[in-house]
């Protein structure tokens, strides 16, 4: 093929607080501009450095707002949507979100579009059950389904009666070169900004605080261990609904530093560098995620709830320890077992990091997209 291919990206919000918008930057800035021409079309934008990040890159994001997908005023951005397409000569439509995969894709093949795919990256837990039934109806329109994680391939097929023969795993990628294993200097600067000494054995979760991600059990499961191990100490960074609730509740433990609840950070490196043990333990509606990528990419060794995908990156016994999810006390022995063995979390970390190379690399990512990309269209990349 000639000409490059024209993508089209359709969201309901990029807000700049998600996994989702950080996978789509990392996505459009390092598909093959010679190949490749990339548009973003947002429902709910809002001013955020993942937008200014692909903005500086040349790539277009177009705010196209759509509050209900109902109102009269929806036909307009309906239009407007439609023209976007035509104008940019699109060839592949790809949707992320909820109003995208309905909405947005029916616009899409109304204006003409040969090629959809649909983008699902968690286990939809919080779906309603009329965003199940549309999904259902309008499962046809797409061509193939990505998903993270054969986890969630599964529940797509089961749930939203999409074919087998669809679905395409592509799974989430880190960028290995931003995110490595610190230094021993790195190490201490790390930890000394956070006001603990080498002494200390540092738990860590990178999260939003919303109530499926499971800080209590983070909170819950630590300080049970304490009685055990004196110098655990909690570090919580991202942000949400939940994080001046969490601080009220343990206002004590934030007072005395064994717990540090903290908002979202543009730059979390310097928080993986001072952790032993990285942590992840949603209760429902996980995918595939960036959290636990970086995490591994630092080396550390991780425990994770058995949601969405974590058991796909996280190997039970090799690059960290998989638990139950909302099981406290699993959390304590699994924190007891890898604090006696200092030279087990040692190994886990090295595993992470390998693993993070060879299976989970950004470059990995975004290959797997443009052969996909290429294959609708009948080319070879």
């Amino acid at each position: 093929m000639s000409r490059r291919i024209n993508l089209f990206y359709i969201m309901d919000h990029f807000q700049g607080t998600g996994g989702t918008e950080r996978h789509l930057t990392y996505l459009v800035e390092h598909l093959p501009r010679e190949q490749f021409h990339c548009t973003i079309a947002v429902m709910d934008l809002a001013p955020n450095r993942w937008v200014d990040s692909i903005r500086a890159a040349g790539i277009s994001v177009i705010h196209v707002p759509v509050l209900r997908e109902y109102a009269p005023s929806a036909l307009l951005r309906a239009f407007e949507l439609s023209q976007l397409m035509r104008a940019n000569n699109v060839d592949i439509v790809q949707t992320f979100q909820q109003k995208s995969d309905t909405y947005g894709a029916a616009i899409a093949k109304l204006s003409g579009i040969k090629h959809l795919i649909s983008s699902k990256r968690d286990t939809g837990e919080l779906k309603k059950g009329r965003h199940r039934l549309a999904n259902r109806l309008l499962a046809d329109l797409f061509e193939r389904v990505i998903v993270v994680a054969d986890a969630v391939g599964e529940v797509v097929v089961a749930k939203e009666g999409i074919p087998r023969s669809r679905i395409v795993r592509i799974y989430n990628g880190v960028d290995t070169g931003r995110f490595a294993p610190p230094t021993p200097q790195q190490r201490t600067q790390a930890r000394a900004r956070l006001g603990f000494t080498a002494a200390e054995f540092v738990v860590g979760m990178i999260a939003r605080f919303r109530p499926e991600k499971g800080h209590d059990i983070l909170l819950g499961g630590a300080l049970s261990a304490a009685a055990e191990i004196p110098t655990v100490r909690v570090v919580a960074v991202g942000g949400g609904p939940r994080l001046e609730s969490l601080r009220r509740s343990y206002a004590r433990e934030c007072e005395q530093r064994r717990i540090q609840l903290l908002d979202d950070a543009t730059d979390v490196t310097a928080y993986l560098h001072a952790m032993d043990v990285g942590c992840l333990l949603p209760t429902a509606n996980e995918g595939f995620s960036n959290s636990v990528l970086e995490k591994m990419a630092a080396g550390l060794p991780l425990i994770v709830s058995d949601v969405g995908g974590n058991a796909e990156a996280v190997i039970d016994g090799e690059n960290g320890l998989v638990i139950p999810p909302g099981d406290a006390a699993a959390l304590r022995r699994a924190l007891l077992l890898l604090h006696a063995d200092p030279a087990r979390r040692q190994e886990m970390g090295r595993r992470s990091r390998q693993l993070a190379e060879e299976r989970f690399s950004l470059q990995r990512m975004c290959r797997e997209h443009a052969a996909l990309y290429a294959s609708l269209m009948g080319s070879a990349l």
